[in-house]
């Protein structure tokens, strides 16, 4: 899934950059929010703004870019701790184990030697 979401950004990239080659030469105009009303004409006119349109794509791009980012960095950084905090814990409980497992041979060779000693007991008394 991760391979396939890759080559769709990739692709998707390259399209972009093709559809800015094309329009290298090609402008835009733009209508702001700001009308101002003639009273003498009687008529409201936009302020308009011109731009390059391989400009104004690689802007949109890096915008959206950006904004891409700054959605799933909170998420990614989540999946780190929780990611760390998991690691922690197995550690924490292969030590334990660790300990229990050496706890456990311990006892075992001192009922050993218990086990022999009262055998000896045993064998010498009678």
């Amino acid at each position: 899934m991760r391979l396939i979401l890759q080559i769709i950004s990739f692709i998707a990239l390259f399209a972009v950059i093709y559809v800015v080659i094309l329009n290298g030469s090609d402008t835009l105009t733009l209508q702001l929010w700001a009308p101002r009303y003639d009273e003498v004409a009687q008529t409201v006119y936009h302020t308009t703004k011109t731009f390059n349109l391989a400009f104004y794509t690689l802007g949109v791009l890096g915008v959206g870019l950006f904004v891409g980012v700054c959605a799933v960095v909170p998420f990614y950084l989540a999946q780190t701790e929780k990611l760390f905090a998991y690691k922690r814990e197995l550690e924490k409980s292969s030590v334990k184990t660790d300990s229990s497992t050496s706890q456990v041979k311990v006892l075992q060779a001192k009922v050993e030697v218990l086990e022999k000693a009262l055998k000896d007991a045993l064998n010498n008394r009678y």
